[in-house]
């Protein structure tokens, strides 16, 4: 029912429901059908409505210039029909996947802490054919709820959800409080478990599979020095990606997860203090840490955010239709990192 193609679907007693590749092309679907039933009413208030021959359509939908016009209609976008949710998306890789996802074809549903943020990355994607925003605390239970309810009452669904909300507190063992470690919790380990749960309900309901996807880190497998609320976190992130991975696939929803390296430049998270703080720890300047990252590894080249949505697309973009449980590093190649 959410093909390419538009649909209407008539219900008696309650309505008309429109369908098709997005939110636009539904809308203009209906109008259509609207239009078309006020032509009838129209006919039928002088004589009587009768729809052209065959012949005629036939003239009509085979005209040679109608064809030519198919023909060089471009290809449908890989995720038109996709209903995507990316959480954290006001800034930095969050936003860099939600406009990737947008690019290729999705509805998207920028949600984020921040309102402002949510609304002005929601309005640089398009209209709200195409994106709208939610503000949405994924550490509360019912902002959750809420947020995809939202989403729901938008697009009519979700089907691809990228866990990317996070935060990050850098501190040697002895100096991190447990608000520190509670903080960092609720909102990337309690916050992911959230959203996914939250996710599998509606992905469930619909029984059309679907994707979720852990933005989390090297530091899940790499100790690095002076953070250990953090790289906690992330390895917990991790682990769900394997566990939902084989819990889900039952109902073909996929589970994978991505593992970037310290992405410095358009990160909100490195702006709010973590690049400071990282700085320090390996005795370099602040506006040295994208260049000190890159030197450590085998590529030397630094980690930018569309480059974490490239691998975002690449999971879900069709070509790995058989891959679960997978973590893709996106590190420039930080040895340490490997997976095992």
């Amino acid at each position: 029912m959410r093909g390419a193609d538009p649909a209407i679907v008539l219900v008696p007693g309650v309505g008309m429901f429109s369908f098709g590749a997005n939110k636009q092309t539904a809308r203009v679907a209906g109008e259509f059908y609207v239009n078309a039933i006020n032509v009838m009413r129209g006919a039928e208030a002088i004589s009587t409505y009768a729809p052209i021959d065959e012949a005629e359509k036939f003239a009509i939908e085979y005209w040679l210039l109608e064809e030519a016009k198919l023909q060089r209609m471009p290809k449908p976008k890989p995720l038109a029909t996709r209903v995507a949710f990316v959480t954290g998306a006001g800034s930095g890789i969050g936003k860099a996947i939600a406009e990737r996802l947008a690019a290729e074809g999705a509805c998207v549903v920028v949600s984020d802490l921040n309102a402002e943020s949510a609304a002005t990355v929601a309005a640089g994607i398009g209209s709200t054919d195409v994106a709208v925003s939610v503000a949405s605390d994924v550490s509360d239970e019912d902002a959750v709820a809420a947020a995809f309810r939202a989403a729901a009452l938008a697009f009519c669904g979700v089907d691809l959800v990228v866990n990317n909300a996070g935060l990050s507190i850098s501190k040697p063992l002895l100096e991190t409080t447990v608000r520190d470690w509670d903080l960092q919790h609720d909102v990337m380990a309690k916050g992911s478990f959230l959203v996914s749960r939250e996710a599998a309900r509606i992905m469930k309901a619909q029984a059309m599979g679907g994707d979720i996807i852990y933005i989390s880190s090297k530091n899940s497998v790499f100790a690095g020095p002076n953070n250990v609320a953090y790289s906690a976190t992330k390895a917990d992130q991790a682990h769900q990606v394997r566990l939902l991975a084989a819990e889900l696939g039952g109902d073909q929803i996929r589970v994978n997860g991505i593992n970037p390296d310290g992405v410095v430049r358009g990160s909100g998270i490195f702006a709010a203090g973590w690049g400071a703080q990282r700085a320090a720890v390996y005795g370099v300047d602040e506006d040295k840490l994208g260049e000190y990252y890159a030197q450590r590894t085998l590529l030397k080249r630094e980690v930018l955010p569309e480059h974490v949505a490239d691998a975002v697309f690449v999971l879900t973009g069709g070509e790995l239709s058989r891959t679960t449980g997978l973590h893709i590093p996106v590190d420039s190649g930080v040895a340490a990192g490997f997976l095992r």
